[in-house]
């Protein structure tokens, strides 16, 4: 066959394909619902796919192998506003943003049919049977790049648990994992086979890159491990010290275990973050990276580290490039001129957050990324009641709640909340 008839039958191929893999603008993900939620037991079920058209395989002459990065929201969160700040586009990267049950179900939930102990069970999510099955179809229509999970919370809960049953199934290439670290026991929960909380080279895991981010003073996961109230009171569920955790990836990813130890500063809890990287001990392309926020509480993961907050996506960036270390954040961008505030930058000063009365708009200010998503009892969402917070032409403006006649006196430093709900780990 000649160069010419060989490139004319490659062209042929991917123009006639009926799987393959289409672009589509920012900010208007495909869905991939009807194909991957049909006979689930799931009622929230949603699955977006976010591809650059530099990532699509149609109308390319060479099929492109962008790196596939799902978003995992937290219990309480969803996956509304992944498709506006994933920044996929941007970086040349496919986006899978899926949705769920009221969070992912890695450990005791009120909503469970069936025990955690149930491993045949099929009436409660299988989590690892989802993601399977998703990248399975991306794949179908020609995404051949390496696979990474970020994840905050509950999400980052299912980012380690998915990286523990990495494999064939589940090529897990790397995770970005946000305050929340490995399960210590047990060893396997809920539905399916994809089902094991900690890494074994014994089934055949590979390495898995990690980047951690976690506050040392977190009310809702302990930084030094133990039981949490997000297992509802279930002690057979406990999660390993943070630093554990870490040598426990470190150790499966065949690193020599021993890390080195930088400094830096920080707008969160006393000022100062501390990076454990045990990288330089780790086989060629393998990046091991713990951030510890140091007094830093649940909302960590939206701190700021010498200035810049944690990009999941340049971590994916240097995996991809063979492990190359890099500053731990680039440079702030050069300040943009200023857009014009809306008529009204003001917050709802009675909006809620509906796991929790602390919750908010000054609340959601301290990490809008994640928490602008976030919906009160009465599904008010966070963005529209939140205006000052959640609207980023708002940062020009000076009010950023509503004015009152008299200072309320009101605790800020531990608000006592109510009971938290078993199967939250985000907004609680």
């Amino acid at each position: 066959m000649t160069i010419f008839s060989f490139s004319s039958a490659i062209l042929l191929l991917l123009v006639c394909s009926s799987d393959a893999l289409e672009g589509n603008s920012e900010g208007q993900p495909q869905s991939l619902t009807d194909t991957i939620c049909a006979g689930r037991p799931r009622s929230q079920c949603d699955v977006e796919l976010d591809v650059p058209s530099a990532c699509a395989t149609t109308g390319n002459v060479f099929i492109p192998s962008c790196p596939i990065v799902f978003f995992l929201h937290g219990a309480g969160g969803n996956n509304d506003n992944f498709k506006n700040r994933s920044g996929v586009h941007e970086a040349g990267y496919i986006g899978v943003y899926p949705q769920g049950e009221a969070g992912w179900n890695t450990g005791p939930k009120n909503s469970n049919n069936c025990d955690w102990t149930d491993y045949s069970c099929t009436t409660d999510p299988d989590e690892g049977d989802l993601v399977k099955a998703i990248i399975a179809e991306i794949r179908s229509q020609g995404g051949t790049g390496n696979v990474y999970v970020s994840g905050t919370s509950n999400g980052a809960a299912l980012a380690h648990r998915l990286a523990a049953n990495g494999g064939t199934e589940l090529p897990i290439k790397g995770i970005i994992a946000t305050v929340t670290q490995l399960l210590s026991s047990p060893p396997r929960s809920g539905p399916g086979t994809l089902n094991y909380n900690q890494p074994s080279s014994s089934r055949g895991n590979p390495a898995v890159s990690i980047l951690s981010i976690m506050g040392t003073d977190d009310d809702l996961i302990p930084y030094e491990g133990g039981s949490s109230g997000v297992f509802g009171g279930d002690d057979s569920f406990q999660l390993m010290p943070a630093l554990t955790s870490m040598s426990t990836w470190a150790t499966h990813n065949g690193c020599s275990g021993s890390y080195t130890n930088s400094e830096f500063s920080s707008d969160q809890g006393d000022n100062t973050a501390t990076l454990y990287d045990y990288s330089a001990g780790c086989p060629p392309g393998v990046l091991v990276e713990h951030y510890a926020v140091n007094g830093g509480k649940h909302n960590a993961g939206g701190a700021k580290i010498d200035g810049a907050r944690i990009d999941p996506l340049d971590f994916v960036a240097r995996v991809e490039a063979g492990g190359t270390p890099g500053p731990p954040n680039p440079p702030p961008s050069p300040p943009a001129p200023s857009p014009t505030p809306p008529d009204s930058c003001i917050n709802d000063a009675s909006w809620r957050g509906k796991f929790n009365d602390a919750h908010t708009c000054d609340y959601v200010a301290q990490d809008p990324t994640i928490r602008c998503s976030w919906e009160s009892s009465d599904n008010v969402r966070a963005n529209d009641a939140c205006v000052a917070a959640c609207n980023p032409n708002c940062a020009t403006s000076a009010p950023v709640a509503a004015p009152v006649a008299a200072p309320v006196s009101t605790p800020v430093s531990a608000p006592v909340s109510p009971p938290i709900p078993s199967n939250c780990s985000d907004d609680c």
